[in-house]
């Protein structure tokens, strides 16, 4: 992200710039009023320490160009999308349909997503002998039919998605980025694994 100094204004104009945020947005992706939004961006007022934690958290830009090129594929997907990092699944990414999708996942941003996880990922992250084989590179993907996997207060509402999650590895550091697309009403809810020397094509 670089460093902000005391130019809050900039970066928060420029955050909301970038990713096409009205301020009213902005303002809700912080948990403040539009006009505090306005004046910060006018320099009359600044964030609090707090309020400047979240801004760097949102602010989250990777180093590579490569890596840059892929959170900004995430930000633009006109479908629900994910890139998260571990351990504990710590969000740094979403589209805005999964945004829309799920607009608690604000306040998640640049946080740990797997205290929340239930159904289907609860199981993935309980799954020791995968989470082995993922942290080993040994896994390219999942595929997962699900429900609801995050204990939100949108949790009820979320209906069947069949979402795929590609494991890989940058600068030493394992992320993942997953993708979802509602699912017939009949699929059955579970995962199964794409192992790395393997592929496979639904007919």
């Amino acid at each position: 992200m670089g460093d902000i100094g005391d130019d809050w204004g900039s970066f928060v104009r420029g955050y909301r710039v970038r990713h096409g945020l009205s301020q009213v947005h902005m303002a809700y992706l912080m948990g403040v009023a539009q006009r505090t939004i306005s004046r910060w961006e006018r320099g009359e007022d600044s964030p609090s320490v707090a309020q400047q934690k979240r801004l760097r958290d949102l602010g989250w830009e990777p180093a590579s160009s490569l890596f840059r090129g892929i959170a900004d594929s995430i930000t633009y997907c006109p479908a629900p999308r994910a890139l998260t990092r571990t351990p504990s699944l710590r969000l740094q990414r979403l589209s805005a349909p999964a945004l829309a999708k799920r607009p608690s996942m604000a306040d998640w941003i640049g946080r740990d997503l797997a205290p929340i996880a239930c159904g289907v990922l609860a199981e993935i992250l309980d799954d020791a002998v995968l989470q082995r084989a993922i942290a080993a590179g040994e896994i390219q993907s999942l595929v997962t039919t699900t429900r609801s996997v995050l204990r939100t207060a949108e949790h009820d509402s979320i209906g069947l998605y069949r979402t795929t999650i590609t494991y890989f590895f940058h600068e030493g550091t394992l992320y993942n980025d997953a993708i979802g697309v509602p699912a017939p009403d009949n699929a059955v809810c579970g995962y199964r694994a794409q192992p790395m020397d393997e592929f496979i094509f639904d007919r």
